[in-house]
């Protein structure tokens, strides 16, 4: 598998499936019929689960934390972040979508003391059926809690991977923490580099696009051909 972890929250088609199983990503982070987006619109999710993990892909289900609850920065009912609704959806996600793990979006960078109760309650149920928990707070910087009290296994941190320097957190914990890069004018060559740079760096996993998180990049196959070849990631 290459060292990767692959966002994609788009349209699922026959074609876009076939392609990031051609891409052969450890990760695929996406929306399932069970997770926060399946809910809301029903379709337009990735539906074969088992296509992926039979060719080795280990699929994370979205959720979003809403900021422990508060509501997402995005336009979605505050309904939906609520712990019930959170652990109704790891329920679904976990028993009947049979996902790998769970992908909690929108998390505080540095949670008060009742937001790491609603983030703890989570991860312990993630746990509970041997899944992944996987954080999101979108920054470079954010508190070293989240693996030493939080029990999430990895963490999302910023989404602007330019081969900047690394926070002192992403030094500290760099072999749990990914980060992702998008700008329209890179090429695959290009984001390669910044992949590659990231995992130089000590950095667990690193994802770049050129068209953002609902389309695959136009030149996945050769960014993931390029990636097989380097020793880092083969």
């Amino acid at each position: 598998m290459l060292r990767i972890n692959l966002i994609y929250y788009g349209t699922h088609t026959p074609e876009t499936d076939s392609r990031i199983i051609r891409a052969q990503p450890q990760y695929v982070i996406v929306n399932t019929p069970h997770g926060l987006w399946g809910e809301i619109y029903g379709n337009d999710v990735l539906q074969n689960i088992q296509a992926y993990q039979a060719a080795g892909i280990k699929v994370i289900g979205y959720l979003t934390s809403g900021y422990e609850g508060k509501g997402s920065a995005g336009k979605i009912e505050a309904k939906w972040s609520t712990l019930e609704t959170n652990r109704k959806l790891i329920k679904n996600m976990a028993e009947i979508d049979k996902v790998d793990g769970v992908f909690i979006d929108e998390c505080t960078s540095f949670p008060k003391e009742s937001a790491k109760e609603y983030l703890v309650t989570l991860t312990d149920m993630v746990h509970s059926y041997g899944l992944l928990a996987w954080g999101n707070p979108g920054e470079a910087i954010f508190d070293a809690w989240y693996f030493t009290g939080g029990g999430f296994d990895l963490m999302q941190s910023n989404e602007n991977w330019q081969d900047q320097e690394l926070s002192w957190v992403q030094r500290e914990w760099g072999s749990r923490i990914s980060v992702t890069g998008n700008n329209s004018k890179l090429t695959a060559e290009e984001a390669v580099r910044l992949t590659v740079s990231a995992r130089e760096k000590g950095l667990g996993y690193c994802y770049i696009s050129n068209s953002g998180y609902t389309l695959l990049p136009s030149w996945l196959e050769e960014y993931t051909v390029l990636l097989s070849k380097n020793d880092l990631f083969a």
